[in-house]
């Protein structure tokens, strides 16, 4: 294919960034050929009739969207991406209406052969090339606004993209400086450069030899070839601060994971393959199973979609750090990537070396919890892929290099009750949540707030909490949509009054927006205790995807999309259905996340708006228990006995 496409647009200059067998884009004695992992600084920024832009995977076309600045004009602009995991969509881009794009003559999307993806794109005038690379790489992250919550990034250096994946925004400098300028101000807020530290330079001031020329100080981080073992080993270099394993053993020391696509999406609960492990071949880290290499990582340590893709149906990765890679720096993003992305790692005591994974998700990987158990494993990929994102994703990383932290979203929970029994138990389920920002819109539907059992819930709640009286013959819809108005966070939540929720619940739904991008995030009712029978059922469900519906008690939604289309629909039932099929209607996404932070309480169908009969929740299980069975993240430090009416005793 690449041949194909480098016959069609001979004498193009041709841009690239994730292609290790390279060799043919040089064949013939062709020039024009810039490696932007590499050789950024060489590309070519004067017009052409035709650019062609080859990305590796999806992930390696976010990097270049970065670079997208170094991108002559052309009227023609391909771009290809040669592996591109099949969970992806067709990657169509969303011309917007600024006059760079009102050139545009054709717009050709194509998938030319295995996963092989081609946009191909004609003006009628000469069109910076980067703005199409840019429109495509949103194309495939979902064409969510590409926004990094930082300050804006100037960047320099080989492999300085790393740092900025798939932010459009960044400015690419030359490795000595100055900043560019843009729109009439500088062209960053903050500069990253990457270097190779000289020997001796305890500080970090002299890297690569360079001044910088402008009044900015940069960060300084090394290459990965500069901390590979090779250099770290070289005679003169052991004067460098990298040699000392501590310099390199903090998280900020590496560059982040790209969450927007290297995340638990399409992770697998049981899976074909059994356990690989995770050693060096041929100079690079690998995943062996059964003596075959499943896939091998970038020598950067870089983990892309693709990657992960290829390690869904494996059971687990046992890691050797015997031969760990070509360098600590390169190791420790690998395995920070699997985590992210909820591949259960185990590992026996870490080196000194691998500090800057953090010591919570080193503990995680020591912990060896029995990945053959479905129910162990998946808990152990939900530790690992929260501790991962939380400790390596782009904000937190630019926070950990001195960026402002923003401020959490404020979440209010709606919560509508008709039993006065139950407002106790709803508020303390809420209570549980941590680490997220979140207030309590209470609608009371036609219960007064004096009875005693709710004023006594009430007041031991110790949150933010409105209570919102409803006319007990107002329909269901009309009365959440009332409590919506009355709440004042970005994202608003629905949750049931008789439902179990895990402390990390919300934070979960929270984690899962931020990298699926989807404006709805739920999940399924995996566990659900069916209170009559006494009896624990795990379902068999389908996770970590779009998806077209989940369970009314777990809806997480942005205020923006819940306000555009107009709310829940003034009915008795099925609101949280017709709200699902508006939203898609509309062109929203749905996302589910894991379920095992909720467990969806079943008494008699006519207790519920959902009236489905209890056989239905007996029929295709994984796994079903005598009593209440919770799965160990929700985080019950007692198991509630089932009374006669179904609610948990005290």
């Amino acid at each position: 294919m690449i041949r194909q496409l480098l016959a069609d647009l001979d004498g193009a200059p041709v841009f690239f960034a994730g292609i290790d067998d390279a060799e043919a884009l040089y064949a013939d004695g062709r020039t024009g050929v810039v490696d932007l992992d590499r050789d950024l600084l060489e590309a070519p920024r004067e017009g052409a009739r035709e650019v062609l832009v080859l990305a590796g995977t999806p992930a390696d076309l976010r990097r270049i969207a970065t670079l997208h600045k170094l991108l002559p004009q052309a009227e023609r602009v391909v771009v290809a991406v040669l592996d591109t995991p099949p969970a992806h969509p067709a990657p169509v881009p969303t011309p917007t209406p600024a006059q760079r794009w009102r050139s545009l003559t054709d717009l050709r999307v194509y998938r030319a052969e295995g996963r092989v993806w081609v946009v191909d794109a004609r003006f009628s005038a000469a069109t910076p090339a980067g703005r199409t690379v840019a429109a495509t790489a949103r194309a495939f992250a979902g064409h969510r606004l590409d926004v990094i919550a930082a300050p804006a990034a100037a960047i320099a250096g080989v492999g300085a993209a790393d740092w900025r994946p798939g932010d459009p925004n960044a400015t690419p400098a030359e490795v000595g400086g100055p900043v560019p300028e843009r729109v009439g101000a500088p062209g960053g807020d903050v500069v990253l450069r990457t270097g190779v530290p000289k020997a001796g330079d305890e500080a970090g001031d002299g890297w690569g030899g360079d001044e910088w020329d402008g009044d900015e100080r940069p960060i300084e981080r090394p290459t990965s070839r500069a901390a590979s073992w090779q250099s770290l080993g070289r005679p003169g270099m052991t004067g460098s601060p990298l040699a000392d394993p501590d310099v390199l053993g903090e998280p900020s020391m590496i560059p982040p994971v790209d969450e927007r696509l290297v995340n638990p999406q399409g992770f697998v609960t049981i899976p074909s393959r059994g356990m690989a492990t995770l050693a060096e071949r041929d100079g690079r880290w690998s995943v062996v199973l059964e003596g075959k290499v499943v896939t091998s990582f970038a020598e950067s340590g870089g983990v892309t979609d693709a990657d992960v893709a290829r390690l869904r149906q494996i059971r687990g990765v046992e890691v050797d750090w015997r031969r760990a890679h070509s360098g600590p720096l390169a190791a420790v993003r690998v395995l920070a990537g699997l985590a992210a992305a909820g591949v259960p790692l185990v590992a026996p005591r870490a080196p000194r070396w691998a500090g800057a994974l953090g010591k919570d998700l080193i503990g995680l990987l020591m912990a060896r919890p029995e990945l053959s158990d479905e129910l162990r494993r998946e808990e152990h990929s939900i530790r690992l892929r929260r501790s991962a994102l939380r400790t390596h994703g782009v904000a937190a990383r630019w926070e950990q290099l001195g960026a402002p932290a923003p401020a959490p979203p404020l979440t209010s929970v709606v919560l509508a009750t008709r039993r006065t029994d139950m407002v106790s138990f709803a508020l303390d389920q809420i209570a549980r949540q941590r680490d997220a920002r979140l207030e309590v819109v209470l609608a009371l539907h036609g219960v007064p707030q004096g009875h005693p059992d709710v004023a006594a819930a009430i007041a031991a709640f110790e949150g933010p909490l409105t209570v919102y009286e409803a006319d007990r013959r107002a329909v269901f819809g009309q009365v959440l949509n009332d409590a919506a108005a009355r709440a004042s966070g970005s994202f608003l939540l629905k949750m049931d009054d008789d439902d179990w929720y895990g402390p990390g619940f919300l934070a979960d739904l929270l984690l899962a927006h931020a990298y699926s991008g989807a404006q709805v995030v739920g999940t399924v009712p995996e566990f659900v205790y069916l209170s009559s029978i006494d009896v624990t059922v795990h379902r068999r469900q389908v996770t970590e995807q779009i998806t077209s519906f989940v369970a009314g008690g777990t809806i997480l939604v942005e205020r923006s999309a819940f306000q555009a289309v107009g709310g829940f629909r003034p009915l008795r039932r099925s609101v949280d259905t017709q709200f699902q099929e508006a939203l898609q209607a509309a062109g929203g996404q749905i996302y589910r996340t894991h379920g095992l932070g909720y467990i969806l309480r079943r008494g008699p169908a006519a207790d519920h708006t959902w009236q489905e009969p209890i056989g239905t929740f007996l029929r295709r299980n994984r796994r079903q228990w005598r009593g209440f069975h919770p799965s160990a993240l929700m985080d019950l430090d007692t198991i509630p006995a089932a009374s006669t009416n179904g609610n948990p005793r005290p």
